[in-house]
């Protein structure tokens, strides 16, 4: 599992630093051709226990078409979830799929060109 965090540093002033968001992506399908499915979750407010780690521990994080099982699809107003497919796990870097998360999450709908 993959966790990004986002902090947010007031006047870049580390001492008053606060997490303002956290992302995680699990692997939860891998093929044959180095490709993976992962799902990701997307927490926007406190607390941060780990969003994917509960439903992981309880084997309810699994790929299905495109939704994920087990977990929440979609919005509120405290998380995203959704589900990145096909992303090759040898070709591309943690950034792609970094990239590839925020899509699926649906932030490039938000911020149109």
């Amino acid at each position: 599992m993959i966790r990004v965090t986002f902090d947010l540093l007031p006047g870049g002033d580390e001492a008053r630093a606060r997490t303002i968001g956290i992302m995680e992506i699990a692997n939860v399908a891998t093929r044959l051709d180095g490709t993976a499915d992962y799902a990701v979750a997307l927490k926007k407010t406190p607390p941060f226990a780990g969003a994917l780690r509960a439903a992981w521990k309880k084997g309810r994080v699994t790929s299905d078409d495109a939704a994920l099982n087990g977990a929440i699809a979609g919005e509120d107003e405290k998380l995203i979830t959704a589900l990145v497919t096909g992303h090759h796990r040898t070709r591309r870097g943690v950034y792609d799929l970094l990239f590839r998360a925020l899509v699926a999450c649906g932030l490039d709908r938000r911020n149109p060109r």
